[in-house]
């Protein structure tokens, strides 16, 4: 056997062996076994057990980003490629189980263990996920997409979604197939991140040009400070001219103090539906926060349930899944409340939904807190928008509620 060969054997070997049994249980003598070489020749290769996994991961997420670039052929626009993306996703789960559970079992694997996110490996993951950023900077170039989104928020969204459908199909065996679920999931997407459709009724202009230039003052207020910062800077961040500044304000110092001014009432309106709110839209933004606050309270929690459990599929066969499920039965009765007072969908599914709500804090929480390169003013800003774009998902009418 060539050197080559045997380097090919040994990560096709730890693929299916991994994906079977985790890190933890797997062995070099079996892989070595299986590989049909002695377990020192993989010593030659590859460091240890775990660099073994990271790079039997980085050949699959390779051969996944022939595999999408080829289905990419022949499919134009933004939309369509994100569709063809969520796609996928979805058909690997359901008519290719062999590949499938290998990709996502060593995905999971890798992901939740911290040092493969510095690892060499890494880049191969980055390769694929890079392509649904494009996607949705193509969109928001294009105007199909709206042009405030975060795109690492919305891509770490998008691809916890879609871990939560793999795990409901693979591991939790809720569903036997995931394709049935694509368009209810491409509407969940598409009302989260489209841009407004040319003939729906625009806000004020006065009131959305003043929007505009408060949201511009406060980023280069916040960049620069108020002292360096200068009304035509300001101006060509909110993409109108100077004069139309001092239609809404008197001078820069004005425009200073709007900003407060509207912060704080937007606070105390928002706190005072807290208090006494009946409304589903209100109360789904409480079981967010809810959600986030009790996570992040017991950081040593959140390390054991991102680390070693909510990636493990052994959990999902365990008596705590359905203690987990039960954790989440109030998101239904919300749900279903706005679905009765014609705010949310009426054709909204909820177990969808509810992959998307799991999904998005769990992949948004490993980058915050396992990679950790975010700083604590930057999380509760990306969770912000994230409550944002998750209420949006459900509207009947994301642009007027």
């Amino acid at each position: 056997m060539s050197k080559n060969n045997k380097k090919e054997a040994i990560l096709t070997a730890a693929q299916e062996i991994f994906a079977e049994k985790g890190l933890r249980d797997a062995t070099i003598t079996e892989i070595a076994k299986k590989a049909g070489v002695v377990d020192s020749i993989i010593y030659h290769y590859f460091k240890n057990k775990e660099d073994l996994l990271y790079w039997a991961l980085a050949e699959q997420m390779e051969l996944a980003l022939k595999d999408l670039s080829f289905h990419f052929e022949g499919i134009m626009g933004p939309v369509s490629k994100l569709g063809k993306m969520v796609w996928f996703h979805l058909y690997m789960n359901d008519y290719n189980a062999g590949n499938a559970r290998i990709r996502k079992n060593l995905l999971f694997e890798c992901r939740s263990n911290k040092t493969f996110h510095q690892h060499e490996s890494h880049k191969a993951l980055q390769k694929y996920t890079r392509v649904l950023t494009d996607i949705l900077h193509l969109g928001v170039e294009e105007g199909y997409f709206r042009s405030d989104l975060n795109l690492v928020l919305v891509r770490d969204m998008i691809f916890g979604f879609l871990d939560e459908e793999s795990l409901a199909c693979l591991s939790a065996h809720e569903i036997s197939e995931s394709l049935p679920d694509f368009d209810a999931i491409m509407g969940l997407i598409l009302t989260m991140i489209e841009a407004r459709p040319a003939d729906g009724t625009p806000p004020s202009e006065k009131t959305n040009k003043a929007d505009l230039v408060r949201e511009a003052a406060k980023d280069v207020f916040a960049e620069k400070g108020f002292n360096k910062s200068t009304t035509l800077e300001i101006a060509n961040r909110a993409g109108v001219a100077e004069g139309t500044i001092y239609e809404h304000f008197k001078n820069k110092q004005d425009l200073l103090f709007a900003i407060p001014r509207e912060q704080f009432a937007l606070y105390r309106r928002r706190m005072e539906e807290v208090h006494r709110s009946s409304d589903a839209l209100i109360q789904l933004r409480q079981m967010m926060w809810s959600h986030f606050c009790i996570f992040v309270s017991d950081r040593r929690f959140l390390q054991v349930y991102l680390n070693d459990v909510k990636l493990n599929k052994n959990f999902y066969t365990t008596d705590a899944y359905p203690h987990f499920l039960h954790y989440l039965d109030p998101l239904y009765d919300i749900l279903e409340l706005g679905k009765r007072k014609r705010l949310f969908k009426p054709d909204l599914d909820n177990r969808i939904y509810r992959n998307l709500f799991v999904g998005a804090f769990t992949h948004m929480s490993i980058r915050w807190f396992i990679i950790g390169n975010s700083s604590p003013l930057t999380v509760m800003e990306e969770f912000g928008q994230a409550c944002d774009l998750l209420c949006r998902a459900v509207l009947i009418d994301p642009w007027n509620s």
